[in-house]
């Protein structure tokens, strides 16, 4: 199987990504499979592209693989996503498609598009610098959470405790006097304050859970901050919600967080491109596999290794998808 990781810059340090990046080679090179790393800026897209299976990297002319995977997250940039509509239009697999990787970017959008499916989410205001403190008062209460519009391993997440803070915070987040800058606001739900819930999902399979829990007294329970965390067995009501945020996400491969609630679950994020490396640590599971067997799966090969020369459906010639027709069932008249 040929896979292509699309993730830019070096991975050979302690970065974001940059484990999975050498996690997904090492599984790839035991299985013999091609695996390569290409940043979408090494790419130049050509149109038409009907009847073509290659594509330019680094000015080069490069067979198409078989599937690729998105690395890039949050940094996901306007040509990364081009470079993957591109690529699933010539008919190569992509997990996860453009349109699910620029929705959970974008932390609003995600909300938007739970909440018009009634699913259980923490009380949240969009709102701009200056801020309405009274109106943040009145409806979400304090302590409060402030979240900028894009982050990962809980960047850009703040926790104000009172009116008072939440003005100078949002003063140092208008970027030299760029007030413009939009913010979510999120209520505060204490009986998770310095814990959540990890679920991860690969093509509509909970694969494991790790429940995250801060050491320092932060309420975020990110591990790449330092937290820990420990494997905890997946309940239906996890099940159910992790599988219903990638069902209208649209998401093949996810990282769903939950956080406690008095009464089950809340919803806190999805992530289309999640870290693993604490998730394997304490859940014992080898994520890049069960990607490559979900991946093996969809391309109608065998798990662990393709064996001649199979072309995937999506990429057959349109003459010979017509030919199926013709095809009768044995018994059939």
């Amino acid at each position: 199987m040929k896979v292509w990781l699309l993730f830019e810059g070096p991975y050979d340090g302690d970065k974001p990504g940059q484990y999975e990046i050498r996690r997904f080679l090492e599984e790839g090179a035991k299985r013999g499979y091609d695996v390569k790393v290409f940043g979408p800026s090494q790419f130049d897209l050509k149109c038409p592209m009907i009847g073509s299976n290659t594509v330019w990297v680094d000015s080069q002319p490069q067979q198409l693989p078989d599937v690729v995977i998105p690395r890039m997250g949050v940094g996901t940039t306007y040509l990364g996503l081009a470079v993957l509509r591109h690529l699933r239009r010539a008919g190569v697999v992509v997990l996860n498609r453009a349109a699910a990787v620029a929705a959970v970017a974008d932390k609003l959008h995600t909300f938007q598009v739970l909440s018009l499916e009634d699913m259980p989410l923490p009380k949240t205001i969009f709102g701009k610098c200056p801020v309405d403190v009274d109106l943040i008062e009145k409806e979400l209460g304090f302590p409060v959470v402030v979240k900028t519009l894009k982050g990962t391993q809980g960047s850009g997440v703040y926790l104000s405790e009172n009116p008072e803070n939440l003005r100078d915070m949002t003063g140092l987040l208008t970027n030299d006097g760029d007030e413009s800058l939009p913010v979510v606001f999120q209520e505060f739900i204490k009986v998770s304050a310095g814990r959540d819930l990890r679920v991860f999902v690969v093509g509509k399979k909970c694969v494991a859970c790790m429940e995250r829990s801060a050491t320092d007294g932060s309420f975020k329970a990110n591990i790449s901050r330092g937290g820990v965390g420990k494997n905890v067995p997946i309940t239906p009501e996890m099940e159910k919600l992790a599988l219903d945020v990638c069902r209208i996400l649209d998401l093949e491969i996810a990282g769903v967080d939950l956080l406690y609630n008095d009464n089950g679950y809340l919803i806190c994020e999805a992530n289309s491109a999640p870290d693993f490396k604490g998730l394997e640590k304490f859940c014992n599971v080898d994520i890049p596999s069960v990607i490559y067997d979900h991946a093996a799966n969809l391309l109608g090969v065998a798990k662990l290794e393709v064996s001649g020369n199979v072309t995937p459906f999506s990429r057959w010639s349109k003459a010979a998808k017509s030919g199926l027709s013709k095809i009768k069932l044995f018994g059939t008249r």
